[in-house]
């Protein structure tokens, strides 16, 4: 990717951030870029192919971060591998502040119009997370580490609590590391048989 789309995409992220999508211009993109209008819609032939470019942006970073970070252990518990999920994207999350700020500010589940492509790369994400938190649940019940529980559903209930916790930052004044060690406590104490 040229130097001149990264820096597209990375003012038009921060300013979806700001803004939402419906609230900045492609001029108001181009010359925080310090690009032509016409140099914007060259990388991007609409503005609704930019923001589903950002989507993806992020998707694949969370996914090539997860697979280079995130290796499992034949010595880790199944609940460890919960737990190391867990904090995965709690500090991911807290890295990327400012394409989580873009995802939330741009729901694509409020985007009628644009959503649904947008939808797709939230979604590979979220069966991402829930495909590893269903197999950390079940090596975790078979290695009793976990109390049994249906991992399915315990994939979801978990996926919702570090994934509120993680929204929770975009309302109240905090850094999610200030509470990554209660989440991991609420969480390992939920777990444990």
């Amino acid at each position: 990717m040229t130097k001149r789309k990264q820096d597209i995409l990375r003012e038009a992220t921060r300013l979806f951030a700001e803004s939402g999508f419906d609230g900045v211009s492609v001029a108001q993109i181009a010359k925080a870029a310090g690009v032509s209008q016409g140099a914007v819609f060259r990388h991007f032939p609409s503005k609704e192919k930019l923001l589903h470019q950002i989507f993806q942006e992020v998707r694949q970073s969370f996914l090539e971060e997860l697979g280079r970070d995130f290796v499992f252990s034949p010595q880790e518990s199944g609940r460890d591998m919960v737990l190391r999920l867990a904090r995965f994207y709690c500090r991911f999350h807290e890295k990327r502040e400012v394409e989580f700020e873009f995802i939330h500010r741009n729901n694509p589940y409020r985007m009628p119009g644009v959503g649904e492509p947008c939808r797709k790369e939230i979604a590979r994400i979220q069966d991402k997370m829930n495909e590893l938190l269903h197999i950390g649940l079940s090596l975790g019940a078979r290695d009793g580490s976990i109390r049994p529980m249906d991992a399915e559903r315990g994939a979801l209930l978990l996926l919702g609590a570090i994934g509120g916790t993680v929204r929770q930052r975009l309302f109240l004044d905090f850094h999610l590391q200030d509470l990554e060690e209660d989440l991991m406590a609420f969480l390992d104490h939920a777990l444990r048989p």
